[in-house]
Protein backbone atom coordinates (compact mmCIF):
# COMPACT_ATOMS: atom_id res chain seq x y z
CA UNK A 1 0.00 0.00 0.00
CA UNK A 2 1.51 3.73 -0.67
CA UNK A 3 1.88 6.02 1.91
CA UNK A 4 0.51 9.26 2.03
CA UNK A 5 1.27 12.65 4.09
CA UNK A 6 -2.17 14.86 5.01
CA UNK A 7 -1.36 18.60 5.55
CA UNK A 8 -4.79 19.94 7.47
CA UNK A 9 -4.66 23.97 7.42
CA UNK A 10 -6.52 25.78 10.04
CA UNK A 11 -6.01 29.73 9.31
CA UNK A 12 -7.24 30.76 12.55
CA UNK A 13 -4.57 32.91 14.87
CA UNK A 14 -5.55 34.74 18.31
CA UNK A 15 -3.46 37.75 16.39
CA UNK A 16 -1.77 38.29 13.14
CA UNK A 17 2.27 38.70 13.45
CA UNK A 18 3.32 41.63 11.88
CA UNK A 19 5.57 39.79 9.03
CA UNK A 20 2.65 36.98 8.36
CA UNK A 21 1.13 36.79 4.73
CA UNK A 22 -0.19 33.17 5.36
CA UNK A 23 -3.98 32.67 5.09
CA UNK A 24 -4.95 32.98 8.47
CA UNK A 25 -6.23 36.06 10.90
CA UNK A 26 -8.71 36.72 13.63
CA UNK A 27 -12.35 34.88 12.73
CA UNK A 28 -15.71 34.00 15.09
CA UNK A 29 -16.65 31.13 16.21
CA UNK A 30 -19.51 31.05 13.55
CA UNK A 31 -17.02 31.06 10.82
CA UNK A 32 -14.40 28.19 12.49
CA UNK A 33 -17.74 26.35 12.47
CA UNK A 34 -18.70 26.78 9.12
CA UNK A 35 -14.99 26.22 8.30
CA UNK A 36 -14.54 22.69 9.96
CA UNK A 37 -17.65 21.26 8.57
CA UNK A 38 -16.86 21.98 5.03
CA UNK A 39 -13.09 20.71 5.56
CA UNK A 40 -14.72 17.58 7.07
CA UNK A 41 -16.76 17.53 4.32
CA UNK A 42 -13.81 17.88 1.69
CA UNK A 43 -12.07 14.85 3.82
CA UNK A 44 -14.72 12.57 3.25
CA UNK A 45 -15.23 13.38 -0.48
CA UNK A 46 -11.32 12.18 -1.18
CA UNK A 47 -10.46 9.18 -2.42
CA UNK A 48 -7.97 7.65 0.16
CA UNK A 49 -7.76 4.08 -1.99
CA UNK A 50 -4.44 2.53 -2.29
CA UNK A 51 -2.90 4.62 0.65
CA UNK A 52 -2.10 4.68 4.06
CA UNK A 53 -1.56 7.36 5.93
CA UNK A 54 1.92 7.77 7.42
CA UNK A 55 2.18 11.58 8.51
CA UNK A 56 -0.30 14.32 9.45
CA UNK A 57 0.41 18.19 9.80
CA UNK A 58 -1.55 20.64 11.49
CA UNK A 59 -0.44 23.70 10.12
CA UNK A 60 -1.46 27.43 9.81
CA UNK A 61 -2.79 29.80 11.26
CA UNK A 62 -2.56 28.43 14.93
CA UNK A 63 -4.03 25.13 15.64
CA UNK A 64 -3.71 25.47 18.43
CA UNK A 65 -6.24 28.32 19.18
CA UNK A 66 -8.89 26.41 18.04
CA UNK A 67 -11.27 24.30 19.98
CA UNK A 68 -9.84 20.88 21.23
CA UNK A 69 -13.31 18.94 19.03
CA UNK A 70 -12.48 20.34 15.86
CA UNK A 71 -8.77 18.69 15.97
CA UNK A 72 -10.00 15.44 17.35
CA UNK A 73 -13.32 15.67 14.44
CA UNK A 74 -10.46 16.16 11.86
CA UNK A 75 -8.52 12.77 12.94
CA UNK A 76 -11.84 11.03 13.68
CA UNK A 77 -12.77 11.68 9.94
CA UNK A 78 -9.58 10.90 8.37
CA UNK A 79 -9.27 7.36 10.27
CA UNK A 80 -13.34 6.91 8.98
CA UNK A 81 -12.11 7.43 5.72
CA UNK A 82 -8.39 5.98 5.39
CA UNK A 83 -6.13 3.07 6.97
CA UNK A 84 -3.40 5.04 9.40
CA UNK A 85 -0.08 3.36 9.41
CA UNK A 86 1.30 2.17 13.46
CA UNK A 87 3.56 4.37 13.36
CA UNK A 88 1.90 7.40 11.88
CA UNK A 89 3.41 10.26 12.54
CA UNK A 90 0.98 13.27 13.48
CA UNK A 91 2.16 16.83 14.16
CA UNK A 92 0.14 19.88 15.24
CA UNK A 93 1.54 23.59 15.48
CA UNK A 94 1.03 25.12 19.14
CA UNK A 95 1.50 28.64 20.02
CA UNK A 96 2.68 29.07 23.46
CA UNK A 97 -0.59 31.39 24.40
CA UNK A 98 -3.23 29.47 23.20
CA UNK A 99 -1.68 26.05 24.46
CA UNK A 100 -2.52 24.59 28.34
CA UNK A 101 -2.59 21.74 30.50
CA UNK A 102 -6.13 20.28 29.28
CA UNK A 103 -5.14 20.28 25.22
CA UNK A 104 -1.55 18.99 25.51
CA UNK A 105 -3.68 15.52 27.64
CA UNK A 106 -6.16 16.00 24.66
CA UNK A 107 -3.84 16.02 21.76
CA UNK A 108 -1.99 13.25 22.97
CA UNK A 109 -5.59 11.16 23.34
CA UNK A 110 -5.95 11.47 20.10
CA UNK A 111 -2.55 10.36 18.77
CA UNK A 112 -1.35 13.39 18.11
CA UNK A 113 2.45 12.50 18.74
CA UNK A 114 4.64 15.65 17.52
CA UNK A 115 4.56 19.13 18.66
CA UNK A 116 5.44 22.36 16.62
CA UNK A 117 5.98 25.52 18.87
CA UNK A 118 6.46 28.79 17.25
CA UNK A 119 8.94 30.35 19.38
CA UNK A 120 10.85 32.79 16.90
CA UNK A 121 12.91 34.26 19.31
CA UNK A 122 13.97 34.31 22.92
CA UNK A 123 14.09 37.92 23.28
CA UNK A 124 11.13 39.65 24.43
CA UNK A 125 11.06 43.46 23.00
CA UNK A 126 11.78 41.43 19.60
CA UNK A 127 8.86 39.40 19.98
CA UNK A 128 6.94 42.45 20.82
CA UNK A 129 8.16 43.89 17.69
CA UNK A 130 6.88 41.65 15.69
CA UNK A 131 3.49 40.67 17.26
CA UNK A 132 4.13 37.55 18.81
CA UNK A 133 1.28 37.42 21.82
CA UNK A 134 3.89 35.43 24.06
CA UNK A 135 6.85 36.12 25.80
CA UNK A 136 9.73 33.49 26.62
CA UNK A 137 8.60 32.88 30.13
CA UNK A 138 4.99 32.05 28.95
CA UNK A 139 7.02 29.63 26.33
CA UNK A 140 9.07 27.91 28.99
CA UNK A 141 5.75 27.48 30.83
CA UNK A 142 4.26 25.93 27.95
CA UNK A 143 7.32 23.57 26.93
CA UNK A 144 6.81 22.23 30.71
CA UNK A 145 3.62 21.67 29.96
CA UNK A 146 4.13 19.64 26.18
CA UNK A 147 7.05 17.85 28.50
CA UNK A 148 4.69 16.03 30.21
CA UNK A 149 3.04 14.34 27.47
CA UNK A 150 5.13 14.92 24.13
CA UNK A 151 8.92 13.45 23.32
CA UNK A 152 9.16 14.87 20.15
CA UNK A 153 8.61 18.38 20.52
CA UNK A 154 9.96 21.43 17.72
CA UNK A 155 10.39 24.95 17.68
CA UNK A 156 10.75 27.78 15.04
CA UNK A 157 13.47 30.33 15.39
CA UNK A 158 13.21 33.26 12.65
CA UNK A 159 16.39 34.98 11.49
CA UNK A 160 16.28 38.96 9.67
CA UNK A 161 13.89 40.13 12.50
CA UNK A 162 14.39 43.82 13.41
CA UNK A 163 16.66 44.42 15.30
CA UNK A 164 18.27 41.41 16.06
CA UNK A 165 21.55 40.76 17.33
CA UNK A 166 23.97 37.46 16.71
CA UNK A 167 23.65 37.33 20.47
CA UNK A 168 19.89 37.07 20.44
CA UNK A 169 20.43 33.88 18.34
CA UNK A 170 22.80 32.26 20.23
CA UNK A 171 21.09 32.95 23.51
CA UNK A 172 17.64 30.92 21.73
CA UNK A 173 19.50 28.37 20.26
CA UNK A 174 21.45 27.54 23.80
CA UNK A 175 17.49 27.72 25.59
CA UNK A 176 15.69 24.99 22.87
CA UNK A 177 19.46 22.79 22.99
CA UNK A 178 18.99 23.20 26.32
CA UNK A 179 15.89 21.35 26.90
CA UNK A 180 17.07 19.02 24.50
CA UNK A 181 14.27 19.48 21.87
CA UNK A 182 14.55 17.03 19.13
CA UNK A 183 13.81 19.49 16.00
CA UNK A 184 14.75 23.03 15.66
CA UNK A 185 13.83 25.00 12.73
CA UNK A 186 15.71 28.39 11.50
CA UNK A 187 13.64 30.86 8.73
CA UNK A 188 15.13 33.85 7.25
CA UNK A 189 12.71 36.38 7.70
CA UNK A 190 10.93 37.48 4.18
CA UNK A 191 9.48 40.72 4.47
CA UNK A 192 5.98 40.06 2.28
CA UNK A 193 3.95 42.87 0.63
CA UNK A 194 1.11 43.70 2.38
CA UNK A 195 1.83 42.74 5.79
CA UNK A 196 2.76 45.78 8.75
CA UNK A 197 6.05 45.00 8.75
CA UNK A 198 6.68 45.53 5.10
CA UNK A 199 4.23 48.68 6.12
CA UNK A 200 6.49 50.21 8.31
CA UNK A 201 9.77 50.02 5.76
CA UNK A 202 11.53 47.80 7.01
CA UNK A 203 13.64 45.08 4.85
CA UNK A 204 15.83 42.56 5.56
CA UNK A 205 19.81 42.64 4.84
CA UNK A 206 20.29 39.19 3.43
CA UNK A 207 24.01 39.32 3.85
CA UNK A 208 23.61 40.04 7.65
CA UNK A 209 21.16 37.22 7.84
CA UNK A 210 23.68 35.17 6.17
CA UNK A 211 25.90 35.89 9.08
CA UNK A 212 23.09 34.72 11.63
CA UNK A 213 22.09 31.68 9.97
CA UNK A 214 26.23 30.66 9.68
CA UNK A 215 26.11 31.16 13.64
CA UNK A 216 23.29 29.61 14.18
CA UNK A 217 24.56 26.46 12.04
CA UNK A 218 27.59 26.45 14.49
CA UNK A 219 25.46 26.74 17.26
CA UNK A 220 23.36 23.72 16.90
CA UNK A 221 26.72 21.72 15.38
CA UNK A 222 27.79 22.25 18.72
CA UNK A 223 24.47 20.72 20.29
CA UNK A 224 24.69 17.75 17.98
CA UNK A 225 21.99 18.82 16.00
CA UNK A 226 21.94 17.77 12.45
CA UNK A 227 21.11 20.05 9.72
CA UNK A 228 18.97 17.46 6.84
CA UNK A 229 17.17 20.41 5.02
CA UNK A 230 18.95 23.62 4.98
CA UNK A 231 16.24 25.49 7.33
CA UNK A 232 15.51 22.43 9.63
CA UNK A 233 17.63 20.46 12.13
CA UNK A 234 17.14 17.57 14.46
CA UNK A 235 18.93 14.80 16.68
CA UNK A 236 19.31 11.77 14.76
CA UNK A 237 15.99 9.63 14.19
CA UNK A 238 13.97 12.85 14.78
CA UNK A 239 14.17 14.37 11.35
CA UNK A 240 10.04 15.56 10.60
CA UNK A 241 9.13 12.66 8.65
CA UNK A 242 6.04 14.78 7.10
CA UNK A 243 8.50 17.72 5.93
CA UNK A 244 9.97 14.82 4.06
CA UNK A 245 7.67 14.10 1.82
CA UNK A 246 7.94 17.45 -0.17
CA UNK A 247 11.61 17.08 -0.56
CA UNK A 248 11.09 13.75 -1.87
CA UNK A 249 8.05 14.04 -3.76
CA UNK A 250 6.25 11.46 -2.44
CA UNK A 251 2.43 12.17 -2.19
CA UNK A 252 0.59 14.44 -0.14
CA UNK A 253 -3.07 15.65 0.25
CA UNK A 254 -3.96 19.34 1.28
CA UNK A 255 -7.30 20.54 3.48
CA UNK A 256 -8.39 23.04 3.75
CA UNK A 257 -8.19 26.72 2.65
CA UNK A 258 -4.50 27.16 0.53
CA UNK A 259 -4.00 23.94 1.24
CA UNK A 260 -1.42 22.04 -1.44
CA UNK A 261 -1.40 18.88 -2.47
CA UNK A 262 0.69 16.35 -4.86
CA UNK A 263 -1.12 13.14 -5.86
CA UNK A 264 -0.96 10.90 -8.57
CA UNK A 265 1.54 12.63 -10.24
CA UNK A 266 -0.54 15.84 -10.12
CA UNK A 267 -0.29 19.19 -8.49
CA UNK A 268 -3.25 21.31 -7.34
CA UNK A 269 -3.73 23.82 -4.80
CA UNK A 270 -7.05 25.31 -2.58
CA UNK A 271 -8.83 28.05 -3.14
CA UNK A 272 -7.38 31.15 -0.56
CA UNK A 273 -10.54 32.88 -0.06
CA UNK A 274 -12.10 31.31 3.17
CA UNK A 275 -15.50 32.45 1.71
CA UNK A 276 -15.19 30.57 -1.27
CA UNK A 277 -13.98 27.53 0.86
CA UNK A 278 -16.21 27.74 3.45
CA UNK A 279 -19.46 27.78 -0.10
CA UNK A 280 -17.78 24.80 -1.56
CA UNK A 281 -15.37 25.48 -3.64
CA UNK A 282 -11.82 23.37 -2.54
CA UNK A 283 -9.21 22.89 -5.79
CA UNK A 284 -8.65 25.91 -7.88
CA UNK A 285 -5.64 24.63 -10.39
CA UNK A 286 -4.41 21.20 -11.31
CA UNK A 287 -0.93 20.72 -13.36
CA UNK A 288 -0.41 16.89 -14.47
CA UNK A 289 3.04 16.41 -14.04
CA UNK A 290 4.83 13.69 -16.49
CA UNK A 291 6.90 11.24 -14.21
CA UNK A 292 8.87 11.21 -17.40
CA UNK A 293 8.98 14.55 -18.16
CA UNK A 294 11.83 17.41 -17.56
CA UNK A 295 9.80 19.55 -15.01
CA UNK A 296 9.55 16.21 -12.80
CA UNK A 297 13.30 15.66 -13.44
CA UNK A 298 14.48 19.20 -12.48
CA UNK A 299 11.89 19.26 -9.86
CA UNK A 300 13.45 16.24 -8.30
CA UNK A 301 17.13 17.62 -8.49
CA UNK A 302 15.79 20.97 -7.23
CA UNK A 303 13.95 19.64 -3.97
CA UNK A 304 16.83 16.73 -3.25
CA UNK A 305 19.51 19.83 -3.50
CA UNK A 306 17.81 21.46 -0.08
CA UNK A 307 18.53 18.32 1.80
CA UNK A 308 21.99 16.70 3.58
CA UNK A 309 20.94 13.55 1.87
CA UNK A 310 20.99 15.15 -1.74
CA UNK A 311 20.11 13.10 -4.91
CA UNK A 312 20.34 9.76 -5.14
CA UNK A 313 21.75 9.04 -8.43
CA UNK A 314 20.46 5.61 -9.01
CA UNK A 315 17.21 6.43 -8.46
CA UNK A 316 17.64 9.03 -10.61
CA UNK A 317 18.72 7.30 -13.80
CA UNK A 318 16.15 4.71 -12.75
CA UNK A 319 13.32 7.55 -12.99
CA UNK A 320 14.61 9.74 -15.84
CA UNK A 321 16.80 7.18 -18.16
CA UNK A 322 20.15 9.39 -17.61
CA UNK A 323 23.16 9.09 -15.44
CA UNK A 324 23.08 13.16 -13.96
CA UNK A 325 26.69 12.77 -13.11
CA UNK A 326 27.29 12.48 -16.99
CA UNK A 327 25.03 14.53 -18.08
CA UNK A 328 25.63 17.65 -16.22
CA UNK A 329 28.90 16.43 -15.89
CA UNK A 330 31.04 19.72 -16.76
CA UNK A 331 28.38 21.85 -14.30
CA UNK A 332 29.33 19.62 -11.65
CA UNK A 333 33.11 19.73 -12.09
CA UNK A 334 32.97 23.44 -12.51
CA UNK A 335 31.21 23.65 -9.16
CA UNK A 336 33.03 21.46 -7.54
CA UNK A 337 33.36 23.83 -4.51
CA UNK A 338 30.50 23.59 -3.55
CA UNK A 339 28.56 20.18 -4.69
CA UNK A 340 30.01 16.67 -4.68
CA UNK A 341 29.23 13.48 -5.97
CA UNK A 342 30.16 10.42 -2.91
CA UNK A 343 28.02 7.50 -2.16
CA UNK A 344 25.97 7.38 -4.88
CA UNK A 345 24.06 10.84 -4.59
CA UNK A 346 24.99 14.84 -5.62
CA UNK A 347 24.93 16.79 -2.36
CA UNK A 348 25.69 20.12 -1.52
CA UNK A 349 28.80 20.64 0.24
CA UNK A 350 28.86 23.55 3.40
CA UNK A 351 29.55 26.36 1.34
CA UNK A 352 27.08 25.46 -1.44
CA UNK A 353 24.32 25.63 1.27
CA UNK A 354 24.79 29.18 1.55
CA UNK A 355 24.52 29.72 -2.36
CA UNK A 356 21.78 26.67 -2.94
CA UNK A 357 19.52 28.89 -5.56
CA UNK A 358 21.71 30.16 -7.76
CA UNK A 359 23.92 26.72 -7.46
CA UNK A 360 20.79 24.80 -8.64
CA UNK A 361 19.97 27.41 -11.42
CA UNK A 362 23.00 26.97 -12.65
CA UNK A 363 23.01 23.31 -12.66
CA UNK A 364 19.77 23.19 -14.17
CA UNK A 365 20.54 25.46 -17.29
Amino acid sequence: MNKLGVYVHIPFCNGKCAYCDFVSGVYDEEVKRKYFAELLREIGGFDFGGYEIDTVYFGGGTPSSVSLEYISGVLDALRSNAFFSDEAEITLECNPESFDEEKAKKYAETGINRLSFGLQSATDSLLKKIGRLHDTSEFLAALDIAEKYFDNISADLMLGLPGQTKEDVIKTIDLLSGRKLKHISVYALKVEEGTPLASSGYATDEDYSAELYDIAFGRLCEHDYRRYEVSNFAFPGFESKHNLKYWRRNDYVGFGVAAHSFVHDTRYFNTSDIDIYIRGTHAVDRTYIDPKSEEAAEETIMLALRTAEGLDLGEYARMFGRDLSEYKRGEIDSLAEYMEVSDGHLRLTEKGFYLMNGLIVRLLD
